[in-house]
């Protein structure tokens, strides 16, 4: 309870306690026997004005009315604390409000606290909670069919285990720069260079990447990393990237805008300067990633080409899977 100098509170006191319930968004109220308002404290913008007199009936819409006037009979009838959380319209949005009901014989002192915040901190976290869900179970399918595949297209164990640990890999690095955004997504360019660093730092001095870099949303940011990541792998082992190789990759994105048509993200991946006959020797299951999953999983289309001595990809992204 506050300590006072006086048995009767001065005027500077009660002007101190309402500025400190003020700006904790507390409101004092009083009814009488009768449910009339004889005392009335820092009542919120939300709240009707001139209320001392009045009932609940007088100044509320029904249904509050009746939440509020059924709390204060069962607070004068039990002797116990009523609690209550209701909301009210502000002319922008509208507030919450937690009423406390204390007996006060012959009436009842009701505590008003603004819990808006804390509501809407609520709604936020279960929000993010549901997203969060949502998309694990997205992961943990794709984790899933990648597995599923690589496997198919594996030799033996050993061979399994190293390239699903890459793809592992490669979806873990790009959900990590998703995390980081606040499941916004992630830049191409940055993705491009997460993905090349990550199968081999070296690499970078040798591509090129050019062209606009937009904000691709997480489902494309998965699936574009994972293209990624195989076109770096096999450009390493086998392509522009391999040490016995003199070639170099050039990545470029453009976003595009046909008349009548909505914009597309233009993904294209060249190597030049290689010989192609060990690149048209690469696993299946790559191929499949580039021509098939990835364009199936954000809505686009894809085409896959090897040369004489270039490697050139094509991926067009629908304008819902980023924003420019």
């Amino acid at each position: 309870m506050p300590q006072l100098l006086a048995d009767n509170p001065t005027t500077t006191q009660l002007r101190a306690l309402s500025i400190g319930l003020r700006a904790r968004g507390i409101a004092i109220l009083h009814q009488d026997a009768e449910g009339r308002y004889d005392l009335a404290e820092n009542l919120p913008l939300a709240w009707p004005a001139n209320i001392l007199g009045k009932t609940d009936a007088e100044i509320l819409p029904p249904l509050l009315a009746d939440h509020i006037t059924s709390a204060r009979r069962q607070c004068m009838a039990t002797g116990l604390e009523q609690i209550i959380d209701f909301e009210l319209p502000e002319p922008t949005r509208r507030r919450h409000f937690e009423a406390r009901f204390s007996p006060d014989a012959p009436g009842v002192v009701i505590t008003l606290f603004d819990i808006t915040d804390e509501r809407n901190r609520e709604i936020a976290v279960t929000t993010l909670l549901r997203e969060v869900s949502h998309r694990s179970k997205n992961l943990l399918a794709i984790v899933q069919s990648v597995a599923m595949q690589t496997a198919h297209h594996s030799g033996d164990i050993k061979d399994f285990l190293d390239k699903f640990r890459g793809r592992l890999h490669a979806l873990s690095s790009t959900q990590d720069l998703v995390t980081e955004s606040n499941w916004r997504g992630t830049h191409f360019q940055t993705l491009v260079m997460s993905q090349l660093a990550r199968v081999s730092p070296g690499v970078l001095k040798d591509t090129r990447i050019t062209g606009d870099n937009p904000l691709l949303g997480p489902n494309a940011s998965l699936h574009i990393g994972l293209a990624i990541h195989e076109l770096a792998a096999n450009a390493v082992i086998h392509g522009a990237l391999a040490e016995d190789q003199a070639g170099h990759v050039w990545v470029n994105a453009q976003i595009q805008k046909a008349a009548g048509l909505p914009e597309q993200l233009i993904i294209e991946w060249q190597e030049t300067g290689i010989d192609t006959q060990q690149v048209r020797q690469a696993p299946r299951f790559g191929t499949m990633v580039l021509e098939r999953i990835v364009p199936l999983s954000v809505g686009g289309s894809a085409s896959f080409e090897i040369d004489d001595d270039k490697v050139s990809y094509r991926l067009a992204v629908p304008s819902d899977q980023f924003e420019p």
